[in-house]
């Protein structure tokens, strides 16, 4: 079988190709890198804050010269559409929803009960479940405990430490293992499928 037949049986949906790439997980892990190093580095994090623009840089250039050249361009369906909205909405109930709790924690009566931490990990945590049902990446279940639990003990670390930057590393030890991840997932994808003689169209 080719590699074009074999990517086009792959491509039953878009997302599936594009998270068999590991770009995502890389893109990920060096969001967090950035997070970390602004927060080591705590005294030139306005500089360092700038370096965000590289995680995007980088998506943008290995989608456009990684991926599409094997992908072809794809149109996508109004299932897959759908499915895209309905991820969003459902972010957007959890950032509403965490948001209100975050009010009501101002509030004397429940905010013993609702610890500004937790909120925050609801949402990291939440979003990463949605986009893991929506969709159908499955690795994101896990990346949902990994990054929620890397934002619980950066927090630990700061509140139990002389130094705040030391929270830093909570961050560093996710982004490591993401990019590891995500780096063999590519590694995989290059060698399962080289760029194609001819540039490949698919329909969704």
């Amino acid at each position: 079988m080719s590699s074009a037949v074999k990517l086009k049986k792959l491509e039953k949906n878009t997302a599936a190709v594009i998270f068999q790439t590991g770009l995502v997980e890389i893109g990920i892990g060096l969001v967090f890198v950035v997070s970390s190093l602004a927060m080591i580095f705590d005294d030139i994090r306005y500089y360092i804050d700038i370096l965000f623009i590289v995680p995007v840089i980088f998506l943008f250039l290995a989608v456009k010269y990684i991926a599409e050249p094997r992908m072809g361009v794809v149109k996508y369906t109004k299932s897959m559409v759908r499915k895209r909205m309905a991820m969003i909405s459902a972010v957007t109930i959890i950032l509403i929803a965490m948001v209100t709790l975050t009010f009501l924690g101002g509030m004397n009566t429940v905010g013993a009960l609702l610890n500004p931490r937790w909120i925050i990990s609801g949402i990291i945590f939440f979003i990463c479940i949605a986009i893991a049902y929506f969709m159908s990446f499955d690795r994101m279940y896990f990346y949902a405990f990994l990054l929620a639990g890397a934002f619980n003990l950066s927090e630990e670390i700061r509140e139990n430490s002389w130094f705040s930057s030391e929270g830093g590393y909570a961050y560093l030890t996710a982004s490591i293992i993401l990019i590891v991840i995500g780096s063999i997932y590519l590694i995989r994808f290059l060698k399962k499928y080289p760029l194609p003689d001819e540039g490949v169209t698919y329909d969704r």
